[in-house]
């Protein structure tokens, strides 16, 4: 597999490429921790049952998985779009039930397995204990965010973002400009705007897809709407634009809207607000 294959199957694939990432490191610190504290009860000549340090330390990564996966999916569709000050301080806020639901997740669990055990775990004082884990979970979830700003940050390298080519004219007198320059990994290209086969929303960004490719831009998708050509591209979605030379068929649905698949096979939600006017388009691009 060469390089350039791996890095399409990196973009095609992030999500599993995220989470196994994820799951390495949790395990990585669970196998760590647990074995460093059964070495140090031993060189201190203490006993202890090894089920125990492993049960403290997988009950905190089970918890942690589904919180910091939903925290990078949150930052990558919601807060990416706030300021850099809004970012700060919402973040800054969300660290303490952050570590309410992991310290209350892996008290239960504990308590669960000592109980199979036939014991009792023992927290000890909760403001002492929740204080004690606050100040971990702290430095924990602002770690996560630097993470992902860098994981974020090699992901657009790699896609490469796209920008309208500058024509020197004043924006409201520029014509519809026909191709999209995209940087990526120190390197420029151009692409048609005609080759997009859909715009789909994702924060402050909207990605576009051009053949197996996806290239983030950094425009509201009103603004994109209003620069592609009306004739050839039609909003189905808040979140989605499609090119109507791509679109294969609508099927209804029970729920009042409809369902539009693309002659990749990707299907999208159509809203039933943006339908009005959907014949009107197509008959246009059609032409």
């Amino acid at each position: 597999m060469n390089t350039e294959t791996l890095k399409k199957y990196f973009l095609a694939h992030q999500a599993l490429w995220l989470t196994s990432a994820v799951c390495l490191w949790l395990g990585l610190n669970v196998l760590v921790l647990s074995t460093n504290f059964i070495m140090e009860a031993r060189a201190q000549g203490h006993t202890v049952d090894i089920w125990q340090p492993f049960t403290w330390q997988l009950s905190s990564a089970l918890v942690l998985l589904p919180l910091i996966l939903t925290l990078f999916r949150l930052q990558r569709r919601y807060f990416s779009s706030y300021s850099i000050r809004q970012q700060i301080v919402l973040h800054l806020a969300l660290t303490l039930p952050f570590s309410l639901v992991h310290v209350a997740g892996m008290v239960g669990i504990r308590e669960w397995v000592y109980w199979l055990k036939g014991s009792e775990y023992q927290f000890g004082d909760w403001a002492f204990g929740f204080l004690y884990e606050y100040r971990k979970d702290f430095m924990t979830y602002i770690s996560l965010v630097f993470l992902f700003h860098a994981y974020s940050t090699l992901v657009l390298r790699l896609q490469g973002e796209a920008k309208y080519v500058q024509t020197g004219e004043r924006e409201e007198e520029a014509p519809q400009p026909e191709q999209l320059l995209v940087k990526k990994l120190g390197k420029e290209f151009l692409i048609s705007i005609h080759d997009i086969e859909r715009v789909e929303a994702s924060g402050n960004y909207a990605n576009l897809h051009v053949d197996s490719s996806v290239y983030p831009m950094r425009v509201t998708m009103t603004k994109l709407e209003s620069l592609l050509p009306q004739k050839q591209f039609f909003r189905i979605h808040r979140s989605h634009i499609v090119n109507l030379k791509q679109v294969k068929h609508i099927e209804p649905q029970e729920s009042g809207d409809h369902l539009l698949t693309l002659k990749s096979g990707i299907s999208l939600n159509f809203s039933r607000r943006y339908r009005e006017y959907f014949k009107d388009a197509l008959s246009y691009a059609n032409k």
